[in-house]
């Protein structure tokens, strides 16, 4: 994939034609114990207090985040930049899109898991304004562990 300038992404909802690309850049993002799985990433889509948006450069996905909803809380299930458009805020703007989501929907707190070992992406959410409150022991398939990160909305 060519790397191509910012300005020419364009930021949408999700749509059905995306679900196999979606899958892609999740397994390219993280590892086989990380990632989620096709029906994991279906199970999640087909929940109808979730939402998925899309950022896309050149007519195909190159980042999406996928959230769910409960109530009054957010949860991030997961956010995916492929690797040629890091660096360049999309994470940021796709998060910034989906919190403003779920403050309109009514939720006061988000709440995401990451990797223990992922300090790259720790240091983004807390950037972000989120704060770790546990670690998630053998949190992943592979038996590594998570941290909870959450923040008010």
């Amino acid at each position: 994939m060519s790397s191509t300038d910012s300005s020419s992404l364009r930021y949408r909802e999700y749509q059905p034609s995306d679900f196999d690309r979606l899958c892609q850049l999740d397994s390219l993002c993280f590892p086989p114990e990380i990632a989620y799985s096709p029906e994991e990433i279906a199970a999640a889509l087909a929940d109808p207090a979730g939402f998925a948006l899309v950022a896309e450069s050149q007519e195909q996905a190159v980042a999406f985040v996928l959230v769910g909803t409960r109530r009054r809380l957010g949860h991030i299930i997961t956010i995916d930049v492929h690797a040629d458009f890091r660096r360049r805020g999309i994470g940021d703007q796709l998060m910034e899109l989906a919190e403003e989501r779920l403050r309109q929907r009514g939720a006061t707190r988000l709440i995401l898991e990451v990797a223990a070992s992922n300090e790259a992406a720790i240091a983004f959410y807390r950037g972000r304004g989120f704060a770790l409150r546990r670690l998630l022991p053998r949190y992943y398939r592979d038996g590594s562990d998570a941290h909870l990160m959450e923040k008010p909305l």
